[in-house]
């Protein structure tokens, strides 16, 4: 199965954890701080939402006042 696939929007990469396809760009995907052979930046597998979902779990918990108000 391919990562890369070319369509008429340009190049789409697919994420690993929920296999769809995304354009290959840093609105779907983080970077990694590293750059290609011809220069081009490279992209995190996972896309934006499978990262915070995997990888940031807290993120929506801060977010969530209501465990504070919980009754014990």
């Amino acid at each position: 199965m391919a990562k890369h696939i070319e369509t008429e929007i340009g190049s789409e990469k697919q994420c690993i954890h929920c296999k769809d396809y995304y354009p290959a760009t840093k609105e779907f995907f983080y970077g990694t701080g590293r750059k290609n052979k011809d220069g081009t930046e490279r992209l995190e597998g996972n896309c934006k939402a499978c990262y915070k979902e995997k990888f940031k779990p807290w993120v929506k918990r801060c977010y969530d006042v209501a465990y504070r108000y919980e009754v014990a």
